[in-house]
């Protein structure tokens, strides 16, 4: 009956903060009050709480002004209050964030393009090589940079200069300001708010690590480049405290020592392979578990494996899972497929493992790759729930729920 007063009635609500305002300060103060306070305090509160339960919305109002009278004649009045209640919300919003990020929900960001087109790494375009491109005016710059996270970079050499390197990590110059350096003849170029994959996304390098060029003179573009942040997701942690992660599901997983991950990071891939089972990848470029193919009726590959068969694997396009023959045969160069040189060619996984791919076939690093393709399910933290940002993407809508 009290939790319908409590529901219905307004009052009711405003009486219950103030009757915990005042319990709070007492029991904050038990050890500076004389006897006489402590017990004044306590049955004004009794009485209040006598009134609450049963009395009139009248006799509720005159209540509270009177264990307010009783609470300002006996409790000792916080210096600076006000702060200290601000600094207590603080603290409070702190201990929610860190218990939602430990058990709830935990906010990722992509950095690579692994899992594209399911999720985004981040990506970008050398302005250098498409003739006439240019930079957008700064209202252009700032829309794009909130809705569909674009960066733009444009560094002019100011002498004859030669890039002889990058700094290795970008420096905290600030809470969320970074800085990394363009280290040339001429000094120092600083990069704000940097890209991961920095020297690569800014056009200094190629894909494969080596400069693009080296020479600059005065006045010549040595950065001019359209970046694009990757998808910022939340992980959900709650389900596999209940459930084992399930085939198809995008997993998040914690790399600890892993042999041929990046140590102690985090991976986002999808689940493909549970312990105990045998799979082997296909030259049609599907998945087979104990001998069946997985197909686009199987939950969570709807759009993996569909796919144009006519057509070879291609980056960033669904195109099913290729081996090394596919590879080979799509590219002339061996990829990393070591584990899958072939499509007869079966790994067995360990029990209370799990083999996982990316959606990106042919730029994914993965357990096709990995000198172990199987990493224990304990390292699973949670899976894919949404994305939250950019909001945009390739002027589409992109925010929303995240890869199944």
């Amino acid at each position: 009956m009290h939790f319908f007063r409590w529901l219905t009635s307004r009052s009711v609500r405003k009486a219950g903060e103030l009757g915990d305002a005042v319990l709070k300060i007492l029991n904050h103060q038990r050890d500076q009050l004389s006897p006489a306070a402590i017990q004044a305090v306590e049955e004004a509160l009794t009485q209040f709480r006598g009134v609450v339960r049963g009395g009139t919305r009248e006799k509720i109002q005159e209540q509270m002004k009177s264990l307010e009278r009783t609470a300002n004649e006996w409790l000792q009045p916080y210096p600076h209050h006000t702060l200290r209640d601000n600094l207590v919300m603080l603290l409070e919003i702190a201990v929610l964030i860190v218990g939602s990020r430990a058990f709830l929900i935990q906010p990722m960001v992509i950095p690579t393009g692994s899992a594209q087109p399911t999720l985004w790494g981040v990506t970008s375009t050398d302005l250098r090589e498409t003739p006439g491109a240019s930079i957008p005016s700064l209202p252009v710059r700032i829309w794009e940079k909130v809705m569909s996270g674009v960066s733009y970079h444009h560094i002019v050499a100011p002498a004859d200069l030669e890039v002889r390197g990058v700094d290795d990590q970008p420096r905290t110059i600030l809470p969320f300001v970074k800085r990394q350096n363009i280290l040339t003849s001429a000094g120092p170029i600083p990069v704000w708010f940097p890209p991961e994959g920095f020297a690569q996304h800014l056009g200094l390098v190629d894909a494969s690590g080596r400069p693009k060029k080296l020479q600059f003179r005065k006045g010549e573009d040595v950065v001019k480049s359209r970046v694009v942040t990757g998808d910022h997701l939340f992980v959900e942690r709650v389900a596999y405290n209940f459930r084992r992660p399930e085939r198809g599901e995008t997993i998040v997983f914690r790399s600890e020592q892993h042999p041929g991950m990046t140590a102690n990071t985090h991976y986002i891939k999808r689940l493909v392979g549970l312990g105990g089972e045998r799979i082997r990848i296909g030259d049609d470029r599907h998945s087979y578990i104990n001998g069946r193919q997985l197909t686009t009726n199987d939950p969570g590959f709807e759009r993996v494996y569909a796919f144009d068969p006519a057509k070879p694997p291609q980056a960033n396009i669904y195109s099913g899972h290729v081996n090394g023959t596919v590879w080979h045969e799509a590219t002339g160069t061996v990829g990393p497929t070591r584990n899958f040189p072939n499509g007869t060619t079966e790994v067995a996984i360990r029990p209370g493992h799990y083999v996982c791919f990316g959606d990106n076939t042919m730029n994914s690093a993965d357990s096709r790759y990995w000198p172990v393709p199987d990493f224990p399910r304990e390292q699973v933290i949670g899976k894919s729930w949404m994305v939250f940002w950019p909001f945009l993407r390739d002027g589409r809508w992109n925010a929303g729920w995240g890869a199944n």
